[in-house]
């Protein structure tokens, strides 16, 4: 295998013109097919279907009720709050319902313009249209104290109210609905909205567009400075610009090359493989980064003459071309074994996550060595073994060597302190938290559900036993109505609606009393009278043959761990109100399917970090053919996530689906980092020499170049604490994080291990 290697460094150094020839065909078609792709439509799918709905009971479900009764979740919420008891404001409300109500994406809008109230006057029930038929500060006063208006589309001072536009449910992708949130946000730019009153527009829907349009944003926004920065960084640290240019193009050719392969055959970018562009950059950066350091070593031997630049990459291809295959064997072999998740969306991530890693190996082994061959001997620069900075790995090999059984024993201190901490942080969702808290979006959900009933629909929906009673008779309706009143009082509920609380509504409207009609004929009375009337129809609360309906919810965004918590009192509590009548009641709803799709995904990737453990392990002792190397080499990558995980803790953050990616990077910085240093080590070793020599040659040769690499990734994710999206920022920390402590396990903790569990017998390299 060595021969060949170092065969094949020689052949693309000797056939370079040939060798960027191929490169260059690969990357035009590659680019084709992302184009191909892109015309069809952008190739990023936020739904929850894609994040969760991916089989399973409760999925098919609520996929199964969403055709019974709508969607809920596709509805876009425009809020103006001001002075609106005044002549000109209800004009431009009416205005705007009508405007929104015209757009073709839009099947229907509920707001005060088309509302009706249901009123006792003297003796008898009246329905009316407020905005229509009484006075605007009259028309507010009344609609406050409506229960089913009131925290739906009007705050209980008046002072706010809230056009609901139901999109289009077959809108479900973000390129589909894309044009649809962009077409509203037009139509309300095209009226403004007179002095006195402001307009914020929120809702599901439009969290989801605004979401990517603000990730797409970051890309083209930071990709340039990143870029710039990486190649500055790596000037500064190689002093030549070509060959330290270099590293950055190879594995951004081959992520281009990845992402052409992926969409070429079809696959679809979730919230977690949306960052395996940056997941490959970060992994193949650094491989590039060490050949370019030991090729450099290779033309500048400390003695005897310098050999010709197809020698030098032939001897470089030998010694780190099996370390590179080893790295991205393992982190290919770790994120495909993902495969095993129940999750889809953890599955893709795993599969698309692998091919990116095998891509970015392909343009390191191929296009590095040609774009290298192409730089004259002069200009690659000296080895970087000498200098300032020797002395300074010269005493981390000192220190590791003497104080290693006190550093091994220090640093399972550190771990067991971090992993107290990471112990203690729990899974958590929002729909708000991929936004920082002065985000105007973040802004308008938080007005929502502090002066609203909020954005998140969820709902009780109850399936009658066939041949007994229907939802008609007092005593179903009298249990559901305490369901009802008992979910109110819960602090993430905000709203509610029910067959039960409209026909007690309409009873006090007819009779001045409270509660429910004592007869199944009275509520069949008073419900065709409210229909006369021109009250609103029950069809999005109760089924045609009246034998199933639901209580529908709408939450504030609480989090996925309340909302949970929300879910299994509320359906203990359904069961024991009308588990008699029931032959089945869900509690369900894409609120309470994406918290538990969240919570079940961020359990998935924890568990799945255990398994590419034990994945990364078994190669290693399979590659390295020794057990005792394999467990060395393991140990230290554990030192990385907790630290990230600790991180979390030590900030009072949760564990959200927008950081759990951090941990994945985590594995693939420490184990790469840990590999180049093994094979250096092991290369050493081969030659002859001793445990404390091999360590020290292998900390300054291998360790120049994780620390080259530690601060040139460093560099690139320190420019995303600027971003708007705290999740960005938040990877870029928590991937510094990573970064440190990689860097600190494999310096000193790494060598420690060495100094103290490895025998002074020398191994046999395999080659």
């Amino acid at each position: 295998m060595a021969d060949l290697l170092q065969a094949w460094g020689r052949a693309l150094v000797r056939h370079r013109l040939a060798g960027l020839l191929a490169s260059l065909l690969l990357t035009a078609l590659a680019l084709g097919a992302i184009a191909a792709r892109l015309q069809q439509g952008l190739p990023v799918d936020f739904t929850p279907q894609a994040l969760f709905m991916d089989g399973g009971e409760e999925i098919e479900r609520l996929e199964q009720l969403d055709t019974l009764w709508g969607r809920d979740d596709n509805d876009a919420v425009i809020l103006v709050e001001g002075e609106l008891a005044r002549e000109e404001a209800v004009a431009w409300l009416r205005a705007l319902h009508t405007s929104l109500e015209e757009l073709p994406s839009v099947v229907g809008v509920q707001s005060l313009a088309n509302a009706r109230l249901v009123l006792r006057e003297g003796e008898a029930m009246r329905v009316l249209s407020p905005l229509e038929e009484l006075p605007p500060d009259e028309a507010l006063r009344l609609a406050a104290q409506d229960p089913t208006l009131r925290r739906l589309l009007i705050s209980p001072d008046g002072s706010l109210t809230a056009l609901r536009v139901r999109l289009d449910p077959a809108l479900e992708q973000v390129s589909a609905l894309g044009p649809a949130v962009r077409e509203l946000n037009e139509a309300l730019r095209a009226l403004p909205p007179p002095e006195g009153l402001r307009v914020q527009a929120t809702g599901v829907p439009l969290i989801r567009v605004e979401v990517i349009d603000l990730m797409l944003a970051d890309e083209a926004r930071f990709l340039p400075v990143v870029a710039v920065l990486f190649t500055l960084t790596s000037v500064l640290l190689f002093r030549r610009f070509w060959s330290a240019l270099g590293p950055l193009v190879v594995t951004v050719v081959g992520t281009v090359w990845a992402l052409g392969a992926l969409l070429a055959a079809g696959a679809t970018l979730n919230v977690l493989s949306v960052l395996v562009p940056t997941l490959a950059v970060v992994i193949g950066v650094s491989d590039g980064i060490h050949i370019l350091t030991r090729y450099r070593e290779e033309l500048d031997p400390p003695s005897g003459p310098a050999p010709s630049p197809e020698e030098a990459m032939g001897l470089t291809m030998r010694q780190l071309g099996a370390a590179c295959a080893l790295t991205t064997f393992t982190t290919a072999a770790g994120f495909l074994s993902l495969q095993v998740a129940q999750t889809r969306v953890v599955r893709d991530f795993g599969l698309h996550a692998g091919v990116a890693v095998g891509a970015v190996w392909l343009s390191v082994m191929l296009v590095l060595p040609v774009w290298l061959a192409w730089i004259p001997p002069r200009g690659i620069g000296p080895r970087l073994q000498g200098g300032p900075g020797a002395s300074i790995f010269a005493a981390l090999s000192t220190l590791t060597r003497r104080h290693s059984r006190a550093l091994v024993l220090g640093f399972a201190a550190l771990t067991l302190v971090a992993a107290g901490l990471a112990a203690t942080v729990q899974t958590q969702s929002h729909l708000l938290e991929m936004y920082a808290e002065a985000h105007p979006t973040a802004q308008a959900v938080r007005t929502a559900d502090q002066r609203l009933g909020g954005v998140v629909p969820v709902m009780v929906h109850l399936q009658l036993k066939p041949g007994e009673a229907d939802l008609l008779d007092p005593a179903i309706l009298g249990a559901m109505l305490t369901l009802q009143e008992e979910l109110d009082r819960r602090p993430e509920v905000g709203w509610s609606s029910s067959p039960a609380s409209f026909i007690a509504q309409v009873h006090q409207a007819i009779t001045g009393q409270a509660g429910l009609p004592d007869s199944r004929e009275a509520i069949a009375q008073e419900l065709l009278l409210a229909e006369m009337s021109g009250a609103e129809s029950l069809g999005a609360l109760l089924s045609e043959d009246r034998m199933q309906g639901r209580i529908l919810v709408l939450t504030t965004d609480a989090g996925g761990r309340e909302l949970l918590t929300v879910q299994r009192e509320t359906q203990a509590r359904a069961a024991e109100l009308l588990g008699p009548w029931a032959q089945r009641i869900d509690v369900t709803g894409d609120g309470f399917v994406a918290s538990s799709g969240v919570e079940r995904l961020v359990n998935d990737l924890v568990s799945s970090v255990g398994l590419v453990l034990v994945v990364i392990l078994l190669t290693m002792w399979g590659l390295l053919r020794s057990p005792r190397l394999a467990l060395i080499a393991c140990a230290p990558n554990l030192l990385p996530m907790v630290l990230t995980a600790a991180t979390l803790a030590l900030a009072g953050e949760d564990l959200k689906i927008t950081n759990i990616v951090s941990f994945t990077v985590a594995l693939g910085l420490a184990v790469d980092d840990t590999i180049h240093f093994m094979a250096r080590y092991r290369e050493e070793r081969a030659l002859g020499l001793d445990v404390d020599r091999a360590i020290d040659r292998a900390m300054h040769g291998a360790g120049r170049a994780i620390v080259l690499t530690s601060v040139l990734l460093v560099a690139g994710f320190g420019v995303l604490s600027i971003s708007e999206l705290a999740s960005t920022r938040w990877f870029g920390l928590l991937t510094s994080v990573t970064l440190l402590g990689a860097l600190l396990a494999d310096l000193l903790l790494l060598p420690a291990l060495l100094k103290v569990f490895d025998r002074e017998d020398r191994p046999s390299l395999s080659r």
